[in-house]
């Protein structure tokens, strides 16, 4: 059986933190922001906006075009790091909210930035029993929630969005074709909440930390093996690729990534501008816009791949039906 991301909705907060506003705060050049970092704005949950809400307006924005239904739905998965609560999960909260039947799996996955990847590789290996027909994961995430906006490091990279993307068989040969996933742990502190657990340590502050040099030697090396890896596995070159769709980390990164692996400009999209790096949901919104704007045909190969947080990564193969 084969499965596909057969549709992809998103819902974005009304709130904007503009670049001028952390030109304001923390002093960074805007033309840095604009040029380097690939970001103008981005958007941000209103106080008393959880990440059910948001993850129940962007599914809810799938539905309202007609061609599925929440009943329709036999698996939810929402892949979040800033929940409405610790327990119960996110997932049984939107489950109730959406009106999904109560038949229907549903739980969280707590990745990043890897999110979507390891989502579709789970709704795939549980939509191969024929017991399920359809899956809904949802990709929802507020750092602005644990942001310092006078952190430098943080303040520029991140917005708030949730994506709903439904998965089903299709022809075979098309959709998912292959994976790879991987996790080093050795590198959780260099991206971390460090009091948003029960591990507090009193040192620390509850703003998310990011050493921003580790993050990107780890990116520079984990991506190119986990691609070149998934196309030798499928005796493919990298000309056979239609795009390249990475994790929207920023504008430099993506760049470095581009050059290591000798891709041009025409393979990687980038598509950060007017949202920011939204962690779990920068792929789907890559994705989305190619869609929408009808530049992928039937039989054109992508590399999706995902990376940070955990520090984990994946890279999926993937083929338009």
């Amino acid at each position: 059986m084969s499965f596909r991301i057969s549709d992809i909705e998103l819902y974005l907060p009304v709130k904007v933190i503009s670049n001028d506003y952390l030109h304001e705060t923390c002093e960074i050049d805007i033309d840095f922001l604009e040029n380097k970092i690939g970001i103008k704005e981005r958007r941000i949950a209103a106080d008393n906006e959880t990440s059910s809400d948001m993850a129940v307006k962007a599914a809810n924005n799938l539905f309202a075009k007609g061609k599925y239904q929440p009943l329709d739905i036999d698996i939810l998965l929402v892949c979040t790091q800033n929940p409405d609560y610790k327990l119960p999960t996110t997932a049984c909260i939107v489950q109730h909210k959406l009106g999904l039947k109560t038949s229907c799996m549903s739980f969280d996955i707590n990745l990043g930035c890897s999110g979507y990847i390891y989502s579709l590789v789970v709704a795939q290996s549980l939509l191969t029993n024929s017991i399920f027909k359809k899956a809904l994961i949802i990709m929802v995430d507020q750092y602005s929630k644990i942001i310092d906006y006078t952190d430098k490091n943080t303040a520029s990279l991140f917005g708030d969005a949730a994506t709903a993307s439904l998965i089903e068989t299709c022809e075979n040969g098309y959709g998912i074709i292959d994976f790879d996933l991987g996790t080093d742990g050795s590198g959780a502190e260099n991206l971390i909440a460090f009091n948003s657990g029960g591990r507090k340590q009193d040192d620390k502050n509850n703003f998310l930390y990011m050493n921003g040099r580790e993050i990107f030697k780890f990116s520079l090396m984990a991506v190119p093996i986990s691609v070149n890896k998934v196309l030798e596995n499928n005796k493919l070159t990298k000309n056979g690729i239609k795009h390249f769709i990475f994790h929207q980390a920023n504008k430099y990164m993506l760049g470095e990534i581009k050059k290591k692996l000798e891709l041009t400009d025409e393979q990687v999209i980038l598509d950060m501008e007017m949202y920011g790096n939204t962690v779990s949901s920068t792929i789907p919104i890559v994705l989305k816009g190619l869609k929408d704007t009808c530049k992928l045909k039937k039989g054109d190969l992508l590399i999706l791949c995902g990376f940070g947080v955990g520090l984990s990564w994946g890279t999926i193969l993937y083929k338009v039906d």
